[in-house]
Protein backbone atom coordinates (compact mmCIF):
# COMPACT_ATOMS: atom_id res chain seq x y z
CA UNK A 1 0.00 0.00 0.00
CA UNK A 2 1.58 3.29 -0.81
CA UNK A 3 2.05 6.05 1.08
CA UNK A 4 -0.70 8.42 -0.69
CA UNK A 5 -3.73 5.63 -0.67
CA UNK A 6 -2.84 4.82 3.54
CA UNK A 7 -3.05 8.94 3.98
CA UNK A 8 -6.77 8.73 1.93
CA UNK A 9 -7.77 5.80 4.07
CA UNK A 10 -6.99 7.57 7.28
CA UNK A 11 -8.68 10.31 6.49
CA UNK A 12 -12.00 8.23 5.59
CA UNK A 13 -11.71 6.26 8.89
CA UNK A 14 -11.43 9.21 10.74
CA UNK A 15 -14.43 10.31 8.88
CA UNK A 16 -16.60 7.17 9.30
CA UNK A 17 -15.09 5.63 12.76
CA UNK A 18 -16.23 7.66 15.89
CA UNK A 19 -15.95 10.82 13.67
CA UNK A 20 -18.62 12.66 15.09
CA UNK A 21 -17.04 12.98 18.94
CA UNK A 22 -13.53 13.48 17.43
CA UNK A 23 -14.71 16.23 15.43
CA UNK A 24 -16.65 18.04 18.34
CA UNK A 25 -13.19 17.74 20.01
CA UNK A 26 -11.20 19.55 16.77
CA UNK A 27 -13.98 21.92 15.82
CA UNK A 28 -13.95 23.71 12.80
CA UNK A 29 -15.19 26.85 11.65
CA UNK A 30 -17.97 25.40 9.93
CA UNK A 31 -19.03 23.72 13.12
CA UNK A 32 -20.63 27.19 14.04
CA UNK A 33 -23.42 26.37 11.62
CA UNK A 34 -24.46 22.95 13.00
CA UNK A 35 -28.12 24.23 13.20
CA UNK A 36 -28.11 24.03 8.98
CA UNK A 37 -25.17 22.13 8.25
CA UNK A 38 -26.15 18.95 6.31
CA UNK A 39 -23.59 15.90 6.72
CA UNK A 40 -22.95 16.30 2.89
CA UNK A 41 -21.87 19.86 2.99
CA UNK A 42 -19.85 19.37 5.93
CA UNK A 43 -18.27 16.38 4.62
CA UNK A 44 -17.64 19.02 1.43
CA UNK A 45 -16.38 21.77 2.87
CA UNK A 46 -13.64 19.53 5.41
CA UNK A 47 -12.19 18.40 1.97
CA UNK A 48 -12.12 21.97 0.83
CA UNK A 49 -9.96 22.89 3.88
CA UNK A 50 -7.77 20.39 2.86
CA UNK A 51 -7.38 20.63 -0.89
CA UNK A 52 -4.76 22.37 -2.65
CA UNK A 53 -6.56 22.10 -5.82
CA UNK A 54 -10.42 21.82 -6.84
CA UNK A 55 -11.61 20.76 -9.84
CA UNK A 56 -14.91 21.47 -10.68
CA UNK A 57 -18.01 20.40 -12.86
CA UNK A 58 -21.80 21.81 -12.30
CA UNK A 59 -22.91 22.32 -15.48
CA UNK A 60 -25.84 24.26 -15.57
CA UNK A 61 -25.03 26.46 -12.54
CA UNK A 62 -22.25 29.02 -10.85
CA UNK A 63 -20.06 26.52 -8.61
CA UNK A 64 -20.35 27.52 -5.01
CA UNK A 65 -17.38 28.28 -4.24
CA UNK A 66 -17.36 31.51 -7.26
CA UNK A 67 -21.24 32.43 -6.58
CA UNK A 68 -22.36 36.32 -5.40
CA UNK A 69 -24.46 36.48 -2.15
CA UNK A 70 -27.58 37.60 -4.25
CA UNK A 71 -26.81 34.37 -6.92
CA UNK A 72 -26.66 32.25 -4.36
CA UNK A 73 -29.85 33.74 -2.24
CA UNK A 74 -31.76 33.09 -5.44
CA UNK A 75 -30.63 29.27 -5.87
CA UNK A 76 -31.52 28.92 -2.29
CA UNK A 77 -34.83 30.31 -2.39
CA UNK A 78 -35.79 28.88 -5.60
CA UNK A 79 -34.76 25.51 -4.47
CA UNK A 80 -36.40 25.41 -0.97
CA UNK A 81 -40.79 26.58 -0.49
CA UNK A 82 -39.92 26.49 3.69
CA UNK A 83 -36.53 27.82 4.26
CA UNK A 84 -36.16 30.82 7.10
CA UNK A 85 -34.89 34.16 6.33
CA UNK A 86 -33.15 33.85 9.25
CA UNK A 87 -31.54 30.68 7.88
CA UNK A 88 -30.53 31.82 4.11
CA UNK A 89 -28.78 34.75 6.11
CA UNK A 90 -26.89 31.66 7.82
CA UNK A 91 -26.12 29.31 4.68
CA UNK A 92 -24.80 32.69 2.59
CA UNK A 93 -22.79 33.53 5.34
CA UNK A 94 -21.34 29.90 5.16
CA UNK A 95 -20.90 29.90 1.88
CA UNK A 96 -19.10 33.08 1.49
CA UNK A 97 -16.70 31.85 4.11
CA UNK A 98 -16.13 28.87 2.18
CA UNK A 99 -14.87 31.25 -0.54
CA UNK A 100 -11.97 32.75 1.62
CA UNK A 101 -9.82 29.31 0.22
CA UNK A 102 -9.36 31.13 -2.49
CA UNK A 103 -7.84 33.87 -1.28
CA UNK A 104 -5.85 31.76 1.39
CA UNK A 105 -3.97 30.50 -2.50
CA UNK A 106 -6.31 27.12 -2.77
CA UNK A 107 -6.00 26.66 -6.68
CA UNK A 108 -9.59 26.16 -8.17
CA UNK A 109 -10.51 25.10 -11.57
CA UNK A 110 -14.31 25.59 -12.33
CA UNK A 111 -16.03 23.94 -15.57
CA UNK A 112 -19.33 24.83 -16.70
CA UNK A 113 -22.13 25.05 -19.30
CA UNK A 114 -23.07 28.25 -21.40
CA UNK A 115 -25.84 28.02 -20.39
CA UNK A 116 -24.45 28.43 -16.44
CA UNK A 117 -23.10 31.98 -17.69
CA UNK A 118 -26.49 32.86 -19.90
CA UNK A 119 -29.47 31.66 -17.61
CA UNK A 120 -30.59 34.93 -15.87
CA UNK A 121 -30.72 33.70 -12.43
CA UNK A 122 -31.89 36.37 -10.54
CA UNK A 123 -32.57 38.73 -13.23
CA UNK A 124 -29.84 40.56 -15.54
CA UNK A 125 -28.61 42.91 -12.93
CA UNK A 126 -27.75 39.56 -10.70
CA UNK A 127 -26.43 37.98 -13.75
CA UNK A 128 -24.09 40.24 -14.74
CA UNK A 129 -22.51 41.29 -11.19
CA UNK A 130 -22.16 37.50 -11.28
CA UNK A 131 -20.28 37.06 -13.91
CA UNK A 132 -18.33 40.26 -12.96
CA UNK A 133 -17.55 38.39 -9.62
CA UNK A 134 -15.92 35.69 -11.23
CA UNK A 135 -14.02 37.56 -13.74
CA UNK A 136 -12.39 39.27 -10.50
CA UNK A 137 -11.76 35.83 -9.68
CA UNK A 138 -9.60 35.10 -12.22
CA UNK A 139 -7.95 38.06 -12.37
CA UNK A 140 -6.98 37.72 -8.56
CA UNK A 141 -6.60 34.40 -7.81
CA UNK A 142 -5.54 31.12 -8.76
CA UNK A 143 -8.97 30.37 -10.56
CA UNK A 144 -9.41 29.18 -13.93
CA UNK A 145 -12.67 29.03 -15.85
CA UNK A 146 -13.31 27.19 -18.91
CA UNK A 147 -16.97 27.48 -20.26
CA UNK A 148 -18.76 24.27 -22.34
CA UNK A 149 -20.34 26.18 -25.51
CA UNK A 150 -23.97 24.87 -26.91
CA UNK A 151 -22.15 24.12 -29.64
CA UNK A 152 -19.83 21.51 -27.99
CA UNK A 153 -20.77 17.28 -28.84
CA UNK A 154 -20.92 15.19 -26.10
CA UNK A 155 -18.93 14.51 -23.53
CA UNK A 156 -18.53 11.66 -20.76
CA UNK A 157 -19.56 14.45 -17.73
CA UNK A 158 -22.94 15.02 -19.34
CA UNK A 159 -25.69 15.17 -16.52
CA UNK A 160 -23.14 14.93 -13.55
CA UNK A 161 -21.76 17.27 -11.14
CA UNK A 162 -18.75 16.58 -9.52
CA UNK A 163 -15.48 17.83 -7.52
CA UNK A 164 -12.00 16.34 -7.58
CA UNK A 165 -9.90 17.26 -4.65
CA UNK A 166 -6.04 16.77 -5.08
CA UNK A 167 -4.17 17.24 -1.77
CA UNK A 168 -0.86 19.66 -1.01
CA UNK A 169 1.12 16.22 -1.50
CA UNK A 170 0.59 15.42 -5.31
CA UNK A 171 1.55 11.40 -4.07
CA UNK A 172 -1.47 11.38 -2.30
CA UNK A 173 -4.30 10.29 -4.34
CA UNK A 174 -7.38 12.37 -5.11
CA UNK A 175 -11.09 12.24 -3.70
CA UNK A 176 -14.05 12.83 -5.35
CA UNK A 177 -17.14 14.52 -3.91
CA UNK A 178 -20.37 13.58 -5.76
CA UNK A 179 -23.86 15.51 -4.93
CA UNK A 180 -26.73 14.35 -6.62
CA UNK A 181 -30.50 15.28 -5.99
CA UNK A 182 -30.96 12.56 -3.25
CA UNK A 183 -27.60 11.35 -3.09
CA UNK A 184 -24.23 12.21 -2.20
CA UNK A 185 -20.65 10.17 -1.95
CA UNK A 186 -17.18 11.03 -1.51
CA UNK A 187 -15.28 8.23 -3.94
CA UNK A 188 -11.42 7.23 -2.75
CA UNK A 189 -11.20 3.87 -4.58
CA UNK A 190 -9.04 4.14 -7.62
CA UNK A 191 -11.25 2.96 -9.82
CA UNK A 192 -13.65 5.51 -9.35
CA UNK A 193 -11.38 8.61 -9.43
CA UNK A 194 -10.21 7.81 -12.67
CA UNK A 195 -13.57 7.35 -13.80
CA UNK A 196 -14.09 10.85 -12.66
CA UNK A 197 -10.89 12.06 -13.95
CA UNK A 198 -11.34 10.66 -17.25
CA UNK A 199 -14.95 12.59 -17.68
CA UNK A 200 -13.35 15.92 -16.29
CA UNK A 201 -10.94 15.55 -18.97
CA UNK A 202 -13.39 14.78 -21.50
CA UNK A 203 -15.77 17.66 -20.82
CA UNK A 204 -12.71 19.71 -20.83
CA UNK A 205 -11.65 18.91 -24.15
CA UNK A 206 -15.16 20.47 -24.68
CA UNK A 207 -14.70 23.55 -23.59
CA UNK A 208 -13.46 26.78 -24.55
CA UNK A 209 -10.06 27.86 -23.41
CA UNK A 210 -9.80 30.05 -20.88
CA UNK A 211 -8.66 33.09 -22.83
CA UNK A 212 -12.16 32.16 -25.28
CA UNK A 213 -14.08 31.51 -22.27
CA UNK A 214 -13.28 34.89 -20.43
CA UNK A 215 -13.90 36.26 -23.66
CA UNK A 216 -17.45 34.74 -23.57
CA UNK A 217 -18.11 35.86 -20.23
CA UNK A 218 -17.44 39.38 -21.04
CA UNK A 219 -19.64 39.15 -23.96
CA UNK A 220 -22.51 38.12 -21.98
CA UNK A 221 -22.07 40.65 -19.46
CA UNK A 222 -22.41 43.16 -22.37
CA UNK A 223 -25.63 41.91 -24.05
Amino acid sequence: MGHGRSRRQLWWSWWNAGAHSLRRSTRGWWQDYGDILSEPVEMLIELEVHAAWIRSYEGHLIPGLLQTSEYAERIMTAGSMHIRVADIDCYLELRMRRQKRLAEGMRFTAILSEAAIRQQVGGPTVLREQLRHITRAIREYDVTVQVVPFTADAHAALGASFVIIQWPDEDDAEAVYVDGETIWTVHERDGAIRQYVHAFASVQAQALPPRESLDLIHTVIKD
